[in-house]
This record gives C-alpha cells, structure tokens and sequence, in this order.
C-alpha cells in the first residue's frame, strides 16, 4: 500500500515541479560558422562568451553598468545568422536585443548556467554593432519596485540586491546636501545578524545608523552615491518559485488524505 502512495506522490511533485525546474538548455541551431571565443574579465571573475556564424565578430564590448555585451560584426550577404551564448551568472534577466539602433526579437532560451541567442537578420553587407542587454549583472537584481523608502535631499536611481553578499544597494543622485535615507524594514525584503544589526556602508566607508518603529534610518553628506546595507537577504526569484513549492506540498497532502480513507 505504501509503494502505490510514494508513487503517486513522486508522479505529482514531478508534474508541478516540472514547471519550475531550469535544466540546461541546448543551443538553438546546430549551425556550422565562424566561431569566435572571447574572455570576459569583471570584478574579478572570468567568463567565456561565444559567438558562432555566417558573419565575421571582430571585437565585443562588455559593459557592467548597462549589463550589455555588444559586437562588432562586418557580413558579407545579406541573410545572416548568429548565436551566442553568455554565462547566466554574468547577464541575465529580461534580455533586449539591438541591430544598431534597430530593436530585435530573436529566438532566444535561458538555461541554467548559459542562455542561447540566435539572431537571424537581413541588411546589405557592411559593418553593424550587435547589442545584448540584460537587467542582471552576477547575480544583482533590480528590485527598486520591492522597496518601502523615503529619502530627503536627494534621489534613489536604483536599488539592487546582491544575493551573494546579502545586501541591498542603493544608487543616490542629485545629494548636494546631506540628507537621509530611510527604509522600512521587512523580513521578506532583508533581515539583521543574529545580534538584530546591520551592517552599513555610505560610499565604501563603515557608517552609524538608527531603527525606529521598523524603520532603518541611514544619514548621508553631500555628494554620497552609495548606501549599502548588509544583512540576510531573501532572493527576490525565492517569491515565484514558494507558491509552487507550497502548491507541492498541499498536492501531496490532499493525495495522502485521500488514499488513507480508501483504506480505513
């Protein structure tokens, strides 16, 4: 009786699982070309960025601050093919994809450790620049729109998170004064050390702060961009990925509930 049941269950959890797991994906085209390799060197890590095609990659420009790769590509016909793939612990994301100054929508996958492009496009011979920007750079995303703040002499441009370090980063402008940063604080967002403190840094430099009614006050100078703030983070991606797990659960469970009144 209980083999049937473990089977049942193990049949359940891999069909809602199925729907969350990222296995390795395969490039898109089995295509043969010019095949060009290049090493990507940043924050001290190093990545390898290949580029396969019916068109010559000259040179590829990596920019940290915009999370883009751009390649400098001379064809020599008009129909053409290209695809990359990039390490998904360098970029990552919601991907947008440029010819020049022309938005693209190639087929793309991303797989666990890697994502897959495959542009094909159409333009008379000559040199083009191709651009892949993502919204993640090492694993730092942007969850500005997660975040409960207010901020007096200054602006927030972004905030990030950096599950690695278990910060949160806030990139300020416009501080010709100083000012102060408050954020409310969440257990769902960032959560303290075991001694209920954080630690903060304003542009580098190991900084005072005050809790007031769950609120995290951090005061800045003049001229400050950078207030990070060091803790035990929640992985934003942890939000899609709980339901389903959840969902798992009370699956089984109902199953369980099910099976042992068939044998009551």
């Amino acid at each position: 009786m209980i083999k049937p049941l473990l089977i049942i269950l193990i049949l359940i959890s891999a069909s809602v699982s199925a729907s969350v797991s990222v296995v390795d994906a395969v490039p898109l085209s089995d295509m043969t070309g010019l095949k060009s390799t290049f090493p990507v060197k940043t924050d001290e890590r190093s990545f390898t960025i290949e580029a396969t095609g019916n068109l010559q990659v000259s040179n590829l420009d990596f920019d940290k601050n915009d999370k883009s790769v751009t390649l400098d590509i001379t064809t020599s016909i008009e129909n053409n093919i290209l695809e990359v793939v990039i390490p998904s612990s360098l970029i990552s994301g919601d991907f947008r994809f440029y010819l020049d100054d022309t938005e693209l929508f190639p087929k793309f996958i991303q797989g666990k450790n890697s994502t897959f492009v495959t542009i094909e496009f159409s333009a008379p011979v000559g040199n083009y620049e191709i651009k892949l920007q993502g919204t993640t750079y090492l694993d730092i995303f942007d969850i500005s729109e997660k975040i409960d703040y207010k901020i007096s002499n200054g602006l927030v441009d972004k905030i990030e998170s950096n599950p690695s370090t278990n910060s949160l980063i806030f990139s300020l402008t416009d501080t010709e004064d100083a000012g102060q940063l408050s954020v409310k604080l969440s257990d769902d967002v960032i959560m303290p050390f075991e001694n209920n403190e954080f630690m903060i840094f304003v542009d580098g430099i190991n900084s005072d702060y005050l809790i007031k009614d769950d609120t995290l006050n951090i005061k800045f100078n003049s001229n400050d961009n950078m207030i990070t703030i060091i803790g035990t983070y929640v992985i934003p991606e942890f939000y899609e990925v709980a339901p389903l797990v959840l969902a798992t659960s009370f699956i089984g469970l109902i199953v369980l509930r099910k099976y042992k009144k068939l044998f009551i």
